[in-house]
């Protein structure tokens, strides 16, 4: 990817909040993730309110650890955030109750997410979509609450992200995103590294709380 490349990725990225490159994994690495992640997954407790999300892959096994500090995503997330983001977790989505949903909403924190394909995604089995622009206008969009039903699919700023295995989204964590049903019961797996933008302003927050091929994914 060369300069002028960069430049207009980061710049839809500023614009949307979120940005899709193709053909960024290869079929082998997609394999050795899934396969360990499949093995960490194997009796694991799932987290939080949804059964379809493991979290904490890198506690569990180096190799995600070092994708999450060390993977090939990041010398590219850094030129889209600006400045180098700092690591959370590493997790993996799958579509294990073919009814259950994410709805659309904003993670209030500075940072940005990944979000590789392992299996073929569309709206037919529960793709990923956002918000264009959302992240600037946080304000608008607070009361959405992931468990909450809202239904935005006929926003005019609603993309929805198909992406092909290998494909990787990234986006700020303050991008209204959500995820619909499974309606053809096709797999719809995806690996997902969080992290934290501006992590001493993130964590000053915290303290006063508590006391390759480039396509932009909306053409």
């Amino acid at each position: 990817m060369d300069k002028i490349q960069l430049r207009q990725l980061k710049a839809r990225f500023d614009r949307d909040g979120f940005v899709i490159v193709r053909d960024f994994v290869p079929t082998e690495q997609l394999t050795e993730i899934c396969r360990r992640a499949e093995s960490v997954m194997d009796g694991a407790p799932r987290s939080g309110m949804f059964s379809n999300v493991t979290k904490g892959l890198e506690k569990r096994d180096d190799y995600f650890a070092d994708w999450l500090n060390n993977g090939p995503h990041l010398p590219l997330l850094t030129t889209l955030m600006g400045s180098k983001p700092e690591p959370t977790t590493a997790s993996f989505f799958t579509k294990n109750n073919p009814t259950e949903q994410v709805q659309p909403h904003s993670d209030a924190m500075d940072g940005g997410v990944i979000w590789i394909a392992i299996d073929r995604t569309d709206k037919e089995n529960g793709c990923m979509q956002f918000l264009k622009g959302s992240h600037l206008r946080q304000e608008e969009f607070a009361d959405l609450k992931a468990h909450q039903a809202n239904d935005l699919t006929g926003h005019p700023d609603a993309v929805e992200a198909a992406m092909d295995p290998g494909d990787i989204a990234f986006f700020r964590p303050t991008t209204v995103h959500w995820s619909g049903p499974c309606h053809n019961g096709l797999a719809r797996r995806g690996f997902n590294c969080f992290y934290v933008g501006l992590p001493d302003k993130w964590f000053t927050k915290i303290g006063k709380g508590n006391g390759s091929k480039l396509r932009d994914s909306a053409e």
